[in-house]
C-alpha cells in the first residue's frame, strides 16, 4: 500500500437523530423507551456535543458516518441532522455519509400520546440530493440503483461506500450486480495505485459468534461478500447497524484478510465513536472515544453510567417481556418463570440447578447479572473468559440445559453446517481474540 500521507478520520455510526420539534412523548413513547437501547429525546444534544469535540480537533478533517442517521425517516429529522453536518463542514471538516433503512420512510411516525402520530417522511429517491454535499456530490463513481459510490477522500486513498439498504431490495444485501460494479471500481483503484477501504451499514462479519444465527445481524451471505472484498484489495471495512463495539478478522480461502470495525450507536449504550488513523508505515490504529457530557441533568451520573444503566434495564425488560404471553399451560409456565426471574438471586439459581461454582455473584440478583452480561456483549472486550467466575457460572447453566440446546441445534443448522450452541454462546460472552474490540492496532498489507 502506498499511502502518501497519514490518514486520520472520525467514525460515527447510528446517530438515530429525532428532531424534537416533532414532540415525541406520552404513554406510548415511555413504554417503548423501557426496552429501547438508545435515547431519543436526548439524541440531538448527544450529537451536538460529540460534533463539538470533533470540531475541536484541528488535525483531523474527515468524518465518516455509515448510515441510520435519523430515527425513522422523518423529513424534519433529516433536515435537522443536515444542519449538524453543515456545522461540521463550516468548521473545515469533510463529511462522508451513506444512508440506510432508518433514513427513508414513506409512512413515518412518532410516538405521541397513547399511540402513533403520522409525520412527513423522506422519499428514498431524495436522499442523494439531500446529502449531496456529504459524499455523493464528490463521487468519482456512482451506482444509481443502490446509491453506492466511490470517493477519493485523500490523495491516493479511496472509499468504497456500499449501500446495502436500498429501497425495493432485501435489506442487508449486496447482490451480484452490485458486486460486479464494485469490482470494476476496485480494479480501477488498483490500476491507479490507490488504497481502498470500504464502509457499509451492515456488518460484513458477524460482530459476535451468536449473531451468526441472527439474520439481520450481518450482511446476507457474509462469507461470500467478505471473501469478495478481501480478494479484491479491500482489507478494512467500517460498519454499524448492530449498535455494538466489535473488531473482527476474516481470511478468504486465498488467504486475504478483511478487518471489520463495527461501532456502536452514538446515542445509546455503549455510546462510542472512533478515531482511526493509518500512518505512512501502513499501521492501522483504532481508538474508541466516549460520548462527552451533553448538558442534560443525569441525576449525578456520568454520561456512561446514564447510558449503561438504561441499557442494562432494557435488556432485563426484554427478557421479562419474552416471559409473557402464550396460552394455556405455556402462559402459566411463563408467568411462573417470570416471577422467579424477578426475585431469584444467583445463589438461589445455583441451588435450584445443583451448581457448585464460585461465590463471586451469589448475592447478586440473577436479573442484574443478565443485564450485565448483555451490556458486556455490546461494549466489547467481554470479560467472561474461560476460567473466570462468570464464565464458569454461565457454562454450568448451559450444561444443565444441554438437552434443550441439543434439540434446538438442528433447527438452527443451515446448509448442512452443524451448530455447537454451547460453544457459540460461551465464545460470545468471552473475548478470545488477540486484540481489543475498542482499541486495536494492525499492520495492513
Amino acid at each position: 500500500m502506498d499511502v502518501k500521507k497519514n490518514i486520520n478520520f472520525y467514525l460515527v455510526t447510528d446517530t438515530h437523530y429525532l428532531n424534537n420539534v416533532l414532540e415525541p412523548g406520552g404513554e406510548a413513547f415511555e413504554k417503548n423507551m423501557v426496552t429501547e437501547q438508545f435515547f431519543v429525546k436526548e439524541s440531538g444534544a448527544i450529537i451536538s456535543s460529540t460534533f463539538d469535540k470533533i470540531i475541536e480537533d484541528k488535525e483531523t478533517d474527515i468524518v465518516i458516518l455509515p448510515g441510520d442517521l435519523v430515527k425513522n425517516g422523518e423529513k424534519e429529522s433529516n433536515n435537522g441532522f443536515l444542519k449538524e453536518l453543515y456545522r461540521l463542514k463550516e468548521n473545515g471538516k469533510k463529511v462522508y455519509v451513506i444512508t440506510a433503512g432508518h433514513d427513508y420512510n414513506d409512512s413515518a411516525y412518532v410516538l405521541k400520546g397513547d399511540g402513533r402520530a403520522p409525520v412527513e417522511g423522506t422519499d428514498y429517491d431524495d436522499l442523494c440530493e439531500m446529502y449531496g454535499d456529504f459524499g455523493y456530490g464528490d463521487a468519482i463513481a456512482f451506482d444509481e440503483p443502490t446509491h453506492s459510490y466511490v470517493v477519493e477522500i485523500s490523495s491516493g486513498v479511496r472509499m468504497l461506500a456500499i449501500h446495502c439498504d436500498s429501497k425495493g431490495q432485501p435489506k442487508g444485501t449486496m447482490d451480484d450486480r452490485l458486486m460486479a460494479w464494485a469490482k470494476e471500481q476496485l480494479d480501477k483503484a488498483r490500476k491507479d495505485n490507490c488504497f481502498v477501504f470500504a464502509i457499509c451499514h451492515y456488518p460484513i462479519i458477524p460482530p459476535v459468534p451468536v449473531f451468526e444465527l441472527v439474520g439481520d445481524a450481518k450482511i446476507k451471505d457474509w462469507r461470500k461478500i467478505a471473501s469478495f472484498l478481501a480478494d479484491n484489495g479491500v482489507e478494512l471495512v467500517l460498519t454499524g447497524h448492530m449498535h455494538i463495539q466489535s473488531i473482527n478478522e476474516f481470511y478468504s480461502e486465498k488467504g486475504n484478510r478483511l478487518i471489520d470495525v463495527c461501532t456502536s450507536a452514538l446515542v445509546g449504550s455503549p455510546a462510542k465513536y472512533r478515531k482511526i488513523t493509518i500512518d505512512e508505515n501502513s499501521v492501522l490504529k483504532v481508538k474508541t472515544l466516549d460520548v462527552p457530557d451533553f448538558g442534560w441533568d443525569l441525576n449525578g451520573l456520568t454520561p456512561q453510567e446514564y447510558f449503561d444503566n438504561h441499557f442494562s434495564s432494557a435488556i432485563v425488560a426484554r427478557v421479562r417481556g419474552a416471559l409473557g404471553g402464550g396460552n394455556g399451560i405455556v402462559k402459566h409456565l411463563k408467568a411462573f418463570a417470570r416471577k422467579r426471574f424477578d426475585k431469584m438471586t444467583v445463589k438461589s439459581l445455583k441451588r435450584l440447578l445443583c451448581l457448585k461454582r464460585d461465590k463471586e455473584f451469589d448475592k447478586k440478583k440473577f436479573s442484574d447479572f443478565v443485564g450485565e452480561v448483555g451490556l458486556s456483549i455490546f461494549t466489547g472486550d467481554m470479560p467472561y473468559v474461560e476460567g473466570t467466575a462468570g464464565y464458569n457460572l454461565l457454562a454450568g447453566i448451559l450444561d444443565r440445559f444441554s438437552f434443550v440446546l441439543k434439540k434446538v441445534e438442528p433447527k438452527l443448522s443451515k446448509n448442512g453446517e452443524k451448530i455447537d450452541l454451547r460453544s457459540m454462546l460461551l465464545n460470545t460472552i468471552g473475548n478470545k481474540k488477540d486484540f481489543s474490540d475498542n482499541n486495536a492496532e494492525f499492520t495492513l498489507k
